[in-house]
């Protein structure tokens, strides 16, 4: 990795300030829900690799889709960045999400009830953008077990 590394107290020195910009645009609009905001970040073709979906989420429409399934379950779900490192292309970043699970979550195995529950669970996101700076390709990492027994669903 080069010396582009900012985190939660700031950038450091030479850091990618632009980059951290943007990854603070990106969360200022899912913690504003904000769908088409959040979705023009990203390529017409990106696809997102995440172990919440049993399959790949490919395209805008199916972020936007995917990103409204989290916003019906969790109305008040916000994203609080911890970490961003920055090489070239490549940023990953670690955040916590935050919510209460008051609405109706799709899952592949159905739809699951309210809870009630608050969570709050830690992730961590590997995107690649192309040559004119949208996401065009990213992997998601999160704690789904932590997640399910926090609702009180295993």
């Amino acid at each position: 990795m080069s010396d582009t590394h900012t985190s939660v107290v700031g950038p450091v020195p030479g850091a990618g300030q632009d980059r951290r910009e943007k990854v603070d645009r990106i969360f200022h609009a899912l913690n504003a829900h904000d769908d088409t905001a959040y979705v023009g970040f990203y390529g017409a073709d990106a696809i997102i690799f995440t172990s919440a979906a049993p399959e790949p989420v490919r395209g805008t429409a199916g972020i936007q889709q995917e990103i409204q399934r989290w916003f019906t379950a969790m109305p008040d779900v916000m994203l609080q960045l911890e970490e961003l490192l920055v090489d070239g292309a490549t940023a990953a970043t670690r955040f916590q999400l935050v919510g209460t699970h008051t609405g109706p979550m799709a899952t592949p195995s159905g739809e699951v009830p309210p809870t009630g529950k608050r969570v709050s669970m830690p992730m961590a996101a590997f995107s690649r953008e192309d040559d004119i700076g949208l996401i065009v390709e990213e992997h998601r990492f999160l704690d789904m077990m932590g997640f399910l027994q926090q609702l009180g669903l295993t």
